[in-house]
């Protein structure tokens, strides 16, 4: 009985010092000039990841809170957003878009990592925003009847690439 009590006072204390080590949220206000920047942070961060995203905004920040991060080297904002998209996949593309055309209208988590110098070091999400329809023809999961044509969607920087091979390719058909 002895021991069982030492055991059982041993898990407590640990279960004390784990949730005393546990970095405590503390509800902030939407419009605080330091949430708006990590929110405008976190919006540029996720247009960055997909051409389906170009479009992307949030309608309204739902709830903010901070904590310090759990390595005691900067500010978490956790925000709870209601994000909206539709995507047309609108050209030109990046190289080996994955674009998806439709829209999305949800409410995601996010958390933005802003480090003790100021600059903000990354964000994570719940779950990314999906599009409702169908993958653009320019793209290698696209299985539709549909036919791309990859001129449409090239960057100025891109399309200079090809000049040389497209004016070779219209002297060889000349010549002929």
């Amino acid at each position: 009985a002895r021991s069982l009590a030492v055991a059982l006072t041993l898990l407590l204390c640990l279960s004390l010092l784990a949730d005393a080590a546990k970095p405590k949220r503390k509800t902030v206000p939407i419009d605080d000039e330091e949430t708006v920047k990590a929110r405008d942070f976190a919006l540029a961060e996720i247009i960055k990841l997909s051409d389906s995203y170009r479009d992307l905004k949030f309608n309204k920040v739902i709830s903010a809170e901070t904590a310090r991060s759990a390595f005691a080297d900067g500010t978490n904002y956790f925000l709870k957003v209601e994000i909206e998209c539709t995507s047309v996949c609108a050209a030109p593309l990046s190289p080996a878009s994955t674009c998806r055309r439709g829209h999305y209208k949800g409410v995601n988590e996010i958390i933005v990592f802003e480090k003790d110098d100021g600059h903000y070091d990354g964000i994570a999400i719940d779950e990314f925003p999906q599009m409702d329809g169908e993958y653009h023809p320019c793209t290698p999961s696209y299985k539709g009847p549909e036919k791309c044509n990859p001129a449409e969607h090239r960057t100025p920087e891109q399309a200079a690439l090809f000049l040389d091979y497209e004016e070779d390719e219209a002297k060889g058909k000349a010549e002929l």
